[in-house]
């Protein structure tokens, strides 16, 4: 039973696994030929990589997104990965826009996703390779102006296409083939395709393109034993810095013994000596007045009780304290 359980669970992440690792593939999101995006790519990397250092400070603080993309990706490259020297397109754009090479061969690959391409290109720098990744969307500017030339030009439709020229085959008197013939094509169809073409031509040649950069990332290509060196430069720096820090703070910890006595309040020092006052003498307080203490029932019982006292040690046995009465007292004066 464990045993089974146990082939679920493997099974269920092997699964998981390469699904994980299979992306999903799309569809063209819109309309563009291959090399002529990778032309796209190349020379817009050959024209931002060639900026003198005057201009670099402007695309990065006033230029747009895909501007300062590009432009800070160039100089992380060439600074802090000091990749040296990039690898000139000029031949490859050349070899790409007359057909002589294939996308394979020049190092160029076409990611399509859902609303976006990703085009990537790998460019031989000195030191190390370059990959290029250059963001494209769809661009609606595009499709207006194109739909406005066709219109303008009664080339909306193949049916209207073909309507126009009869026309102009009725008003010279020119044959449909002749025309044809003169543009260098066997037919109508072809025809129609090639002023197509041409459309978007004229609209390439003022940088206008079905589609629109969006952002280029510019990043050094490292090897795995590079990239495991520089993880493993990066736990030892990080473990170091956290172990520095961890000492610091028991250092703080133990000075924590001395601030009870150097928060404690210090004995104010007298600086003035205090002034001795003379202390009054004590005089005799005389009084006149005859006091009567007859009333003093306390102090009339322990006179009586001495009084009985004295007469018992002198043999006078017979004076009793029932028949000896104090009649008064009276302070002596000596």
């Amino acid at each position: 039973m464990k045993i089974k359980k146990l082939l679920v669970l493997v099974s269920m992440l092997a699964v998981m696994f390469s699904l994980a690792g299979c992306g999903e593939e799309f569809d063209k999101p819109f309309d563009y030929d291959e090399r002529e995006v990778a032309v796209h790519a190349m020379n817009s990397f050959m024209a931002y990589e060639k900026i003198t250092d005057e201009y670099i400070d402007y695309y990065i603080t006033s230029g747009n997104d895909y501007e300062k993309s590009a432009v800070k990706g160039i100089v992380q490259a060439r600074e802090a990965d000091n990749v040296g020297a990039f690898e000139d397109y000029s031949a490859t754009v050349t070899s790409l826009s007359s057909g002589i090479i294939t996308l394979e061969d020049a190092d160029v690959e076409i990611e399509n996703n859902k609303d976006y391409i990703v085009v990537v290109l790998t460019n031989n720098a000195e030191n190390r390779d370059v990959e290029i990744r250059v963001k494209y969307v769809e661009n609606g500017e595009y499709y207006i102006k194109y739909n406005e030339i066709l219109v303008q030009n009664g080339m909306e439709s193949l049916e209207s296409y073909k309507n126009n020229a009869q026309l102009i085959s009725d008003s010279y008197g020119v044959s449909i083939e002749d025309i044809c013939l003169q543009a260098g094509v066997s037919s109508l169809d072809e025809l129609y395709q090639k002023d197509l073409n041409s459309v978007h031509e004229s609209l390439a040649a003022n940088g206008i393109y079905p589609y629109l950069e969006e952002e280029m990332v510019v990043t050094a290509v490292y090897s795995k034993k590079e990239l495991i060196g520089q993880a493993g430069m990066n736990t030892l720096i990080g473990m170091g810095t956290v172990f520095i820090v961890l000492i610091f703070i028991s250092f703080i910890i133990s000075l924590f013994k001395y601030l009870p006595a150097l928060f404690a309040k210090k004995p104010k020092v007298e600086t003035e000596k205090k002034v001795e006052t003379p202390k009054a003498e004590l005089k005799p307080v005389v009084t006149t007045k005859t006091e009567n203490l007859t009333d003093d029932s306390q102090l009339v019982a322990v006179l009586t009780a001495a009084i009985y006292a004295y007469e018992a040690q002198s043999g006078n046995s017979a004076v009793s304290k029932d028949k000896l009465v104090v009649r008064s007292i009276k302070r002596v004066r000596k």
